[in-house]
C-alpha cells in the first residue's frame, strides 16, 4: 500500500468548533490577563481560526485524512516542503516507523509545536486509511471496544451572568449529562474581588444543578501558584471533580506543588506534547488527570503510548475537546473514563459562518453519552464547504 501522494489544506474554520470564535468574545481567564491591554477577551490576543486537513493517497487509490489546528497557516507549508518527501514511496501500513521517522527528521525545528501538530495530522491520516483498507472502524485495529459508549461531559458555562448560567447548567442535566465543565472569570490581578466572583460562579452551577453531577472548572493557564493556594481552599467545599490547567504547560512544579495543597483533583496537558513531555508530568507527580489531544500530542500512535504511562502510574486520561478521533480513542483505552463536549448553551445561537459542519457523519451525544461509530475508518468525511469560507 504505497502512498502516491500527500495533500494539505487549509481552512479557515476552528477544529475545536464553533465554541473557538465564541470563546474569543466571552469572560473566562488567560494566560495574557496579566497585561491590561490583553484582559478583556481571548480575542485581543488569538490568532485566527483555522484548521489543516492532510489527505495521503495510496496506490489502489484508498485516501486517508487526519486534520490538526492550523491557527497560523503553517501546517500546509511544512508538510509539503518536508514531511511530505519522508512519505511518498513508502507503505503507509508502516504507522509506527513512518511516525518515527517523521519525529526523528523534524527534531531541529520540533519536537513540540506546530511540527507536532503536523506530524498528529499524518499520523491520524494514516490510521484512516488503515480503517478503510481493513474495513473496520479504527477503534477495532486499536483493540477496542472496551465499551459499548463513552459517556462525554458538557464544556461550556463561561461566567456570563448568574441567571444565564443557571438555566444553562439546568438544561445539560435534563439534556443527560452526568458532568460539566465551567471557565473561571479571573486570575491573580483581580485580587480578593476576582477570588469571590471565581467561587460565586462555581457556587452558582453546583446550587443549580445539585450534589449528584459532577462539576470541574478551567483556569486556562491564567492562574499563578499563590493565587491558586488561595482559590483552592476557597473551592474545597463545591466537591469539584478537578481544577483544569491552572498554570503555563511547563510550570510542573506550581502544578505539583497545588496537588499538595488541595484534595481537588489536578489536571492539564491539553498543550502538552508526545509521551516525553507526559512522562515528566507523571515522574513529577503533577496531575491527578492528564488530557492529551490527539491534533496536538502526536497522534493516535503517540496518544496510545501516553496511556500506556498513565496506566502504569494510576492517572486518568480524559483527552481535550471532542471529535472522532478521540471517541475512537476512548473506545480502545481502559484509562478513559469519558470525553469532552462542547454544546452550544441554551442562551446561544451559532453565528452563519459556523452553521455548515466541518465534518460529514460525525456521532453527536445522546443523553449524556455518544456511540461507537460503525463506518470504516474514522468514520467521517471532512466537509468540502468548510474550504470556500
Amino acid at each position: 500500500m504505497k502512498i502516491t501522494s500527500v495533500r494539505t489544506r487549509h481552512a479557515n474554520r476552528s477544529i475545536w468548533g464553533h465554541l473557538a470564535e465564541r470563546e474569543k468574545t466571552l469572560p473566562l481567564v488567560t494566560p495574557l490577563d496579566i497585561y491590561p491591554q490583553f484582559e478583556e477577551t481571548r480575542g485581543s490576543w488569538f490568532w485566527d481560526s483555522g484548521m489543516a486537513v492532510v489527505e495521503i493517497e495510496t496506490e489502489d487509490g484508498l485516501v486517508g485524512a487526519g486534520w490538526c489546528e492550523d491557527g497560523c497557516s503553517a501546517i500546509p507549508l511544512i508538510i509539503e516542503t518536508h514531511m511530505s518527501r519522508l512519505l511518498i514511496g513508502q507503505d503507509a501500513g508502516e504507522i509506527e516507523g513512518l511516525w518515527d521517522r517523521l519525529f526523528r527528521a523534524t527534531l531541529p525545528y520540533g519536537r513540540k509545536g506546530v511540527a507536532l501538530q503536523a506530524l498528529s495530522a499524518i499520523d491520524l491520516a494514516l490510521w484512516d486509511l488503515a480503517g478503510k483498507a481493513a474495513n473496520k472502524p479504527v477503534y477495532q485495529l486499536l483493540g477496542g471496544p472496551v465499551q459499548p459508549d463513552i459517556p462525554v461531559y458538557a464544556s461550556a458555562l463561561h461566567p456570563v451572568g448568574a441567571d444565564k448560567v443557571t438555566a444553562e447548567a439546568k438544561a445539560y442535566v435534563a439534556e443527560g449529562y452526568k458532568a460539566m465543565k465551567m471557565r473561571f472569570p479571573y486570575g491573580p490581578g483581580h485580587g480578593i474581588d476576582g477570588m469571590r466572583a471565581n467561587e460565586e460562579h462555581i457556587a452558582n452551577v453546583r446550587d443549580a444543578v445539585g450534589d449528584d453531577i459532577e462539576i470541574m472548572a478551567d483556569a486556562y493557564m491564567g492562574w499563578d501558584f499563590l493565587y491558586a493556594k488561595k482559590m483552592v481552599k476557597r473551592l474545597e467545599p463545591y466537591r469539584l471533580a478537578w481544577i483544569e490547567e491552572a498554570f503555563l504547560p511547563d510550570d510542573l512544579n506550581s502544578y505539583a506543588k497545588l496537588r499538595q495543597e488541595t484534595d481537588i483533583p489536578v489536571s492539564g496537558g491539553e498543550h502538552e506534547y508526545t509521551r516525553f513531555g507526559f512522562e515528566q508530568i507523571i515522574e513529577k507527580e503533577a496531575m491527578d488527570i492528564i488530557q492529551p489531544d490527539l491534533r496536538r500530542c502526536g497522534g493516535l500512535s503517540e496518544g496510545r503510548r501516553i496511556c500506556s504511562l498513565a496506566l502504569a502510574a494510576g492517572i486518568t486520561v480524559i483527552p481535550h475537546a471532542y471529535g472522532p478521533t478521540h471517541i475512537h480513542f476512548a473506545l480502545a483505552e481502559t484509562v478513559i473514563p469519558m470525553i469532552e463536549y462542547f454544546p452550544l448553551p441554551c442562551w446561544d445561537a451559532l453565528p452563519d459562518a459556523e452553521v455548515e459542519p466541518i465534518f460529514h457523519d460525525e456521532l453527536q451525544p445522546k443523553n449524556g453519552r455518544v456511540g461507537a461509530p460503525d463506518k470504516p475508518g474514522l468514520g467521517v468525511t471532512v466537509n468540502e464547504k468548510i474550504f470556500n469560507d
